[in-house]
């Protein structure tokens, strides 16, 4: 079967979890708890996999709250290259130049550049952590020693993430600045402590491309969490994806 998702027409447009919550009960395929995630994750694509009549209902409803959308069959929607890791940055008057973590080297013209996607996300990770042993297991017994046990927990950490595509295989690079990875660019190596290079990473790279062949989290000029979500991140870049499709 078919099914369809809701896009926004631009991203500028917002609305709230309480809105979403009272226009999606005429929706069976939205639960109410949906609501808070869409809401959170709202950067482009407003919900998928809806069958056509229920991606039409919620349309006009949103309408009503001036929440304007577009209706898109879900097979319409560019999927994402995977994603070929690189560590290095160079800038050239007509060419990038990337370094894998091996000394992998690739010189990519910019007439080859389509899009850059960049910004500063949070990420959810499972660690390991050691906890004390629940009051519960050891009140009833005088005998019984709390002890630490390990326990698995989500943890957020915080990420400047930068993807590049291009028209020629391979499609889409990317490289990575957290706790757990460090970037070079221009030489320079660049930690997440490090706000100045990448701020100043950034100003340069928006130097290669018109504004709308930049994601919006590139666009900002500061190091605050503008995504909350990988999925966030990666469902505007597809949003503007198929915008590009669409206009061409």
């Amino acid at each position: 079967m078919t099914t369809f998702s809701l896009l926004q027409e631009s991203l500028t447009s917002r609305i709230s979890r309480e809105v979403l919550e009272e226009v999606s009960t005429g929706v069976p395929s939205i639960a109410r708890a949906d609501c808070a995630r869409m809401s959170q994750d709202l950067f482009g694509i407003v919900v998928s996999g809806l069958p056509l009549e229920e991606a039409n209902t919620f349309q006009a409803a949103l309408k009503q709250h001036g929440f304007p959308t577009h209706v898109v069959a879900d097979s319409e929607i560019p999927l994402l290259h995977d994603a070929f890791t690189i560590q290095r940055i160079d800038i050239s008057e007509n060419a990038l130049t990337f370094t894998d973590a091996m000394g992998r080297e690739s010189i990519r013209p910019l007439v080859d550049l389509v899009f850059i996607a960049g910004g500063f996300l949070s990420r959810a990770k499972m660690v390991s952590k050691l906890v004390l042993q629940s009051r519960d297991a050891w009140e009833q017994n005088s005998t019984h020693v709390p002890r630490l046990e390990s326990r698995k927990v989500t943890e957020e950490f915080p990420e400047f993430r930068l993807d590049f595509f291009f028209t020629t295989a391979p499609h889409r690079l990317r490289t990575t600045v957290s706790a757990e990875s460090i970037m070079f660019f221009r030489d320079r190596p660049v930690r997440p402590r490090d706000t100045a290079l990448l701020l100043g990473a950034i100003l340069d790279l928006r130097e290669l491309l018109p504004p709308d062949r930049l994601s919006e989290g590139l666009k900002q000029s500061d190091t605050r969490t503008y995504y909350p979500s990988l999925n966030s991140y990666e469902e505007e870049i597809r949003w503007h994806f198929h915008g590009f499709k669409a206009r061409a």
